[in-house]
């Protein structure tokens, strides 16, 4: 109704002025000279005030210098103002938000950096000074690895990692600190980085893994000394049928209880010492896999099933041979109990295109279900207890499996699908591979 009236004003306004220019033209005798001059007039006085509102307008628009304006002309201004002025309360909203927000992320007790594409630091909070040694004023703009100067960041930054992909690393500017770093992609080519303090987790996974070693140590001798007994009982022909199968079950029992001592020696020697570089060498992984399925194929339980290998031997892979040769027990093991007579197991070893390699062992079994497929790598997981128990499992072959692959750099992925089968692939980077010539072959399998 407002801006209705105003444009009524304005029309009963400029019909004044062209009865006023009409009665002057009359009396002169010229009526198109009055009008012209009544208009003329009229458009001055609308040139003049919006020229005051442009004015008004440059300077501000503050309602202290606002012009005195009539008509349609004044109605604008006063629709600028309250706009203006509904912009200003809008952005005094969205700066106290923004206020409110900034106080939180400051004060979140992990170390928050948010970087461009580059990795060049945009923001970052406190915490990020005590944990990182970051300044969000001072260090604006710098690359977030020159100030973190780590080969494991570095390497972290350098390859694409899922998001929930952590990297344990010692604070850069507290080595009594852990962190847990870990990268998200967001907006439009933006990361933000997190580093949350761990130390009290590794702590008590390092207590954990000495308790374990100490545990399985005290544990290793007493099962020799049962084994040792069990076998000289099981020697004896003097006694009953009875006896004897019990004593063949308590030996099968012991058996595996020395395994999967064994194993969680070997899975704590893995976890908590680093890799020897002194003993990688280039191995031939497709002759390593060769014996595993001939040693394997002996047992009663492989005669049911069937291997097919496609091995390329001109790839070498540089690593430990002790734990290669685990990797390959652990798979093709769990390849022939876990899976019932009749499969078809196949076993890959090739050159990817990237200069790699990458290691298949698939089958076409009952499959594991989706809701395991997270966890099979989780020490003493299984995802078919029953299944598991009958074929004598430790429980940890896969979390041994796991950590040697992290070792040499690789990357380890299961997919499978129930009734369908289980595909196992492990990747190697270029800088573990090496292919050799029928000649190198010779010098290699010297070694």
């Amino acid at each position: 109704m407002a801006v209705k009236s105003h444009w009524s004003g304005e029309k009963a306004r400029f019909a004044l002025v062209a009865v006023f220019g009409a009665v002057i033209g009359l009396i002169v005798g010229y009526l198109w000279i009055g009008l012209s001059v009544a208009f003329i007039c009229y458009s001055g006085w609308l040139l003049y005030q919006a020229r005051q509102v442009d004015l008004w307008l440059q300077k501000g628009a503050k309602r202290s210098t606002a012009p005195d304006t009539e008509g349609v002309i004044g109605h604008i201004e006063q629709l600028i103002f309250r706009s203006k002025q509904s912009d200003k309360k809008r952005k005094a909203r969205l700066k106290k938000i923004v206020g409110l927000y900034n106080q939180s992320a400051a004060a979140l007790p992990d170390a928050t950096v948010v970087t461009d594409h580059n990795y060049e630091i945009i923001w970052s909070n406190d915490a990020a000074k005590r944990h990182l040694g970051i300044y969000s004023n001072r260090d604006e703009g710098q690359r977030l690895d020159n100030l973190v100067r780590s080969p494991e960041f570095q390497s972290y930054l350098g390859q694409p990692q899922p998001e929930d992909t952590e990297l344990e690393l010692i604070s850069p500017v507290n080595n009594k600190l852990t962190l847990s770093i870990k990268r998200v992609r967001y907006a439009e080519n933006m990361y933000l980085f997190s580093a949350r303090d761990v130390s009290q987790r590794v702590l008590l996974r390092a207590t954990r893994a000495a308790f374990v070693a100490n545990a399985s140590h005290e544990l290793k001798t007493p099962l020799t000394v049962v084994n040792g007994y069990l076998e000289m009982l099981a020697e004896d022909k003097d006694l009953s049928e009875q006896a004897q199968r019990k004593i063949a079950l308590a030996s099968q029992h012991a058996t595996r209880m020395t395994d999967i001592v064994t194993d969680m020696l070997t899975l704590s020697r893995l976890e908590n010492q680093g890799i020897d570089e002194s003993k990688l060498q280039l191995l031939d992984l497709a002759s390593l896999l060769q014996r595993t399925v001939s040693d394997l194929s002996v047992q009663p339980s492989a005669s049911a099933h069937s291997f097919d290998l496609a091995l390329d031997q001109s790839v070498l892979l540089l690593g430990s041979e002790l734990e290669i040769k685990s990797i390959c027990n652990n798979l093709c093991h769990n390849a022939l109990q876990h899976t019932p007579a009749g499969t078809n197991i196949t076993i890959s070893w090739a050159k990817t295109f990237d200069n790699g390699a990458e290691l298949i062992i698939q089958d076409d079994g009952p499959g594991i279900n989706a809701r395991d497929l997270p966890h099979i790598t989780e020490r003493f997981y299984r995802a078919d207890t029953e299944q598991s128990r009958e074929s004598g499992g430790t429980g940890l072959g896969l979390a041994i499996v796991k950590h040697i692959v992290q070792r040499h750099n690789g990357t380890l992925v299961i997919d499978s699908t129930l009734g369908t089968g289980t595909q196992i692939t492990i990747r190697f980077p270029a800088d573990q591979i090496s292919l050799t010539t029928p000649a190198d072959k010779v010098s290699v399998a010297a070694n």
